[in-house]
């Protein structure tokens, strides 16, 4: 037993392998990269898009639709003086709307209307939000309802004005509308604008014997004007 090893002088610790090193974030890396590379993608496919979309604009050039006030009547026109100095009737109005694109359909909505009297002084406001759909070079005729206690009132110059010209069996009153108009082309190509629509002077008489009723004097109806907001 006296030549028995003794293992108490060895270093254990020099018998461990040494440590290892951490490997290389290489997953990590390529993850970055790829993220990047999609970024990279899809921004050029928007771009891509916008360019192709705004060519195939430029190319179609929308034109914006037509407005004809085809005929404007007032019935039962009464002046309100009892301090509120109001004009009551019943207004039909009736526009023929055309789309004079051969390539793009159109749909028109969210109407905004003001009739007014000398362009300036508000008869009636109301607003519509019912949606006309207008084909290619289609047209359709529309008539927006005005709710006859609805008339705001007048000041004392304008209130009298209208009386005058009323007795004098004409009225010239005018009509304003903000419309929002979609076109598409094609399946994917949509462009939403917003237009102005002004129908000036229109000159309605009241011929019949109680000058409460009349009708517009132009005959074929009032063309519109049509701008972009």
């Amino acid at each position: 037993m006296s030549d028995a090893i003794n293992f108490s002088h060895l270093d254990i610790t020099s018998a461990q392998p040494p440590p290892s090193r951490a490997p290389q974030p290489k997953e990590n890396s390529q993850c970055f990269h790829f993220v990047r590379r999609l970024i990279t993608a899809l921004l050029f496919l928007f771009v891509l898009i916008s360019v192709v979309s705004w060519i195939a604009w430029l190319i179609v050039h929308p034109l914006c639709p037509v407005f004809t006030v085809s005929s404007f009547t007032v019935s039962n026109l009464t002046l309100s003086n009892n301090n509120d100095s109001r004009i009551k009737a019943d207004y039909h109005l009736v526009f023929s709307m055309k789309n004079p694109n051969k390539k793009v359909p159109l749909v028109i909505n969210n109407f905004e209307i003001l009739l007014l009297y000398k362009n300036d002084t508000v008869l009636i406001q109301t607003w519509i939000t019912e949606a006309v759909s207008l084909e290619k070079m289609s047209q359709k005729n529309w008539s927006p309802e005005f709710p006859r206690d609805f008339g705001e009132p007048l000041h004392g110059r304008e209130f009298n004005e209208i009386g005058k010209d009323w007795s004098k069996r004409v009225v010239s009153f005018d009509v304003k509308m903000k419309i929002e108009a979609r076109f598409t082309y094609g399946i994917w190509l949509s462009k939403r604008r917003i237009m102005k629509v002004s129908c000036i002077n229109l000159v309605v008489e009241f011929l019949e014997p109680r000058g409460i009723n009349g009708k517009l004097r132009v005959a074929g109806g009032k063309v519109c004007s049509v701008h972009l907001a």
